[in-house]
């Protein structure tokens, strides 16, 4: 598996990043664990996890994510070939919606024990948080970096404007910047009424500040649930419209001619536009994940990429 570079960090990272959202509760331990097995055994080595995760779940009060991969990463002794991406400022249990430093400081050091580590490849900020200050908010995270707890930072669920505009202190006060961007973004594209909640979906705005200043983009929830490829995933609702049912015909012409699925298409559109994203790929099976981690040996073309990016966008309700 051949790495790609991740953003400003000067790091390369795996093409595909596995996310655990819902490894140990969810998933459970076992099938969690093969799928690490299985990822990591193909040479992937980006994990993506949170704090949070997946305390939503019922009878999962505490993050379960975090724990599991500690006790994987040390039962085989090779924490120093993962890249670990985890993330803060969403709200568990008595921890708050907050991105104050008080606030990251601490979840990082949970973070820390939970995942049996001292250092955090990348840290995200998970949520944009506009009642704390910028300014305050990136010097925590500088400090995090100073002190070698973590390497990097990202951004997570922010409007491109406050992306630039994070950056932008950064760049004036010598603060550490986000380094790469974890959006919404798939092939199809929600309609213009969507609401998302806190969730933030990639915009032309957005993705073209990340293109134009080398900022990686890395998708989450980059396949819908599987719709592109599984005649029992139906297009989330909030993509039910005329340009995507036009998109859905050109990603079935596409993995006709590849003799690929429809999901395989898909992220090999993400990993091979121009530039490329690391979509954060979340499994429940290993037959899933494999199907996932061969999309990496579809190659698309000239006339692939014509077809894929030639539908306009019509708007409206289908």
């Amino acid at each position: 598996m051949e790495e790609v570079p991740l953003g400003t960090t000067g790091e390369t990272v795996s093409p595909l990043c596995l996310g655990t959202m819902y490894f140990g509760s969810r998933t459970d331990p076992e099938t969690s664990r093969a799928l690490l097995d299985t990822y990591y055994e193909a040479g992937g080595r980006f994990l993506d996890t949170a704090n949070i995760y997946a305390t939503w779940v019922e009878g999962y009060d505490e993050p379960e994510s975090e724990p599991l991969l500690g006790e994987w990463m040390t039962e085989r002794d090779n924490r120093d070939d993962i890249f670990l991406a985890t993330k803060v400022g969403f709200e568990y249990g008595d921890v708050p919606k907050s991105l104050d430093p008080d606030v990251i400081e601490r979840e990082v050091e949970k973070s820390l024990d939970r995942l049996d580590t001292d250092y955090i490849d990348l840290l995200y900020a998970h949520v944009d948080d506009r009642d704390t200050p910028l300014a305050e908010t990136m010097a925590a995270f500088d400090r995090l970096v100073e002190s070698g707890k973590v390497r990097h930072i990202g951004a997570s669920n922010y409007y491109g404007w406050r992306l630039a505009r994070a950056n932008t202190i950064a760049e004036e006060r010598g603060l550490t910047p986000f380094s790469c961007v974890q959006p919404r973004f798939s092939y199809l594209t929600p309609h213009r009424n969507s609401d998302f909640e806190r969730q933030r979906p990639a915009t032309d705005e957005s993705v073209t500040y990340c293109d134009d200043n080398d900022l990686t983009m890395l998708p989450y929830s980059p396949l819908l649930g599987g719709c592109y490829g599984r005649a029992d995933k139906r297009i989330p609702e909030r993509y039910v419209t005329t340009e995507n049912r036009l998109k859905m015909d050109a990603v079935a012409d596409v993995a006709e001619r590849h003799d690929v699925s429809g999901n395989q298409v898909v992220l090999a559109w993400l990993t091979q536009r121009d530039p490329p994203t690391v979509p954060v790929v979340g499994c429940s099976t290993v037959e899933q994940l494999e199907e996932n981690l061969a999309a990496l040996d579809v190659d698309l073309d000239e006339r692939d990429f014509e077809r894929l990016d030639g539908i306009e966008t019509l708007g409206g309700l289908h």
